[in-house]
């Protein structure tokens, strides 16, 4: 299945809620580590490391391209060393997110009417949004925001194409530009997250039948 069954919700007491789409019912998991208040500290830590490690890598290729081997210039091996740190960031971003969300999932037991209710009132997503009623420009908003980052991100290697073909990549002299690019692993990632890992269209949908009291629980 290309999507995930279980919806990840909320959180509500100490426990993760989620939204089974093929049984229609709400279900609920002991919160994971990296996102249990608790042990905040300790995943800070880690993530501290992650960050740590990913400027160390960027700043190596930054330094490394302005050597005499590589001339200072665009070559197939730097571009070789920004593809590797678009895994590094694509896979660590993603499994942290989805130990966050996810890591207790299959212990996941059904829950209440009301600790759904609760999970969706809480969930920082209506951060973006003026008030938490669904309407049907936030489903719209939801549809171009995902939209735009997965054809984004698809266009990554076209454009990259492209922009050789016009001899601005490869031979051309590295600048500044080189941290933004190999920071577009990102990409990627929010692609799987906004298609994986926490979907927002199916999130609001959900929503929208929860306030429509369409589910029947």
């Amino acid at each position: 299945m290309l999507l995930r069954e279980l919806i990840y919700m909320g959180e509500v007491n100490g426990e993760t809620i989620y939204f089974d789409v093929k049984k229609k019912i709400p279900m609920k998991s002991p919160n994971s580590q990296y996102i249990d208040s608790k042990k905040t500290k300790k995943n800070n830590w880690w993530s501290s490391i992650i960050l740590i490690s990913l400027f160390i890598i960027i700043r190596s290729i930054s330094f490394f391209t302005k050597t005499s081997f590589l001339s200072g210039r665009y070559t197939y091996v730097t571009l070789t060393l920004i593809v590797i740190i678009w895994i590094f960031e694509v896979f660590f971003l993603t499994k942290f997110i989805n130990n966050a969300l996810y890591k207790n999932v299959k212990a996941a037991v059904p829950a209440t009417k009301k600790e759904l209710g609760y999970a969706i009132k809480e969930n920082n997503i209506w951060n973006i949004f003026n008030n938490k009623k669904v309407t049907i420009w936030k489903k719209l908003t939801a549809w171009i925001l995902t939209i735009v980052v997965v054809v984004c991100t698809i266009a990554i290697i076209p454009v990259a194409y492209f922009v050789n073909q016009n001899g601005e990549l490869i031979g051309h002299q590295v600048g500044s530009e080189i941290i933004v690019i190999s920071l577009m692993g990102i990409l990627p990632f929010s692609s799987i997250l906004l298609v994986w890992e926490n979907n927002l269209i199916r999130w609001l949908n959900v929503v929208a039948k929860y306030q429509k009291k369409e589910l029947n629980l």
